[in-house]
């Protein structure tokens, strides 16, 4: 059986796991600086490397309620394939560990790890509207 490293990360009461090969870094307390007229999935502006990073609120993106706490922490992670591809930050409640999964886990969006749920996060098409 193969496995894939993935990222769990803690949305409220629920967990996802992204994808360990795009995630860039995890920051605690990123100062985010947030935009005015922005869409209701951005969440703001954070600094990575020298460079402005959008952050988007991860729950929002899978089509949960949005949060009205800012995220304690940003995931910078890849999202996009090919050269669509783009950096970003994607604001969670927690990281929580590296878990392997596997394949068929994988093809089904949820995995079980631990006996919860997990949703998979695709993070090559996570849409993205921010």
């Amino acid at each position: 059986m193969s496995t894939t490293p993935y990222l769990l990360v803690r949305l409220g009461e629920s967990v996802a796991a992204l994808p360990a090969s795009a995630v860039r870094r995890v920051v605690r307390g990123a100062r985010l600086h947030p935009l005015p007229g922005a869409g209701p999935g951005l969440v703001g502006l954070a600094e990575f490397a020298g460079e402005p990073l959008a952050v988007l609120d991860l729950a929002q993106l899978l089509g949960q309620e949005r949060r009205g706490a800012r995220p304690a922490v940003t995931v910078v992670t890849w999202l996009g394939s090919g050269s669509d591809r783009e950096l970003v930050g994607l604001g969670v409640d927690d990281a929580i560990e590296v878990a392997e999964l596997d394949a068929a886990a994988l093809a089904l969006g949820q995995a079980l790890v631990g006996g919860r749920p997990v949703v998979v996060v695709d993070t090559e098409r996570l849409g993205v509207e921010a």
